[in-house]
């Protein structure tokens, strides 16, 4: 039981450690050093390869993370009954 709870803990305290190194290691864009494209007022072909470029690491980060809060959505969404 011990050995479960320092575990627990080292993957907390790990996990924390990145959110912390990415979100404030990250040098991040403001709207106005985005590259522009006169033609395409929108923007989405340029951000969508600032995201498959530049950010592809915190894109597959975020989509682990989404993926998760999904599967423990559906957990949640069981309830205790259905087991």
């Amino acid at each position: 039981m011990r050995i479960n709870r320092l575990l627990s803990f080292l993957v907390v305290l790990l996990f924390t450690a990145i959110v912390m190194v990415g979100a404030f290691g990250t040098s991040w864009n403001t709207v106005s050093e985005l590259p522009q494209n006169p033609a395409d007022q929108s923007n989405i072909e340029s951000i969508g390869m600032l995201i498959f470029t530049h950010y592809v690491v915190p894109f597959e980060v975020l989509s682990i993370v989404l993926l998760a809060s999904l599967i423990g959505a559906i957990y949640l969404a069981k309830g205790e009954g259905n087991r």
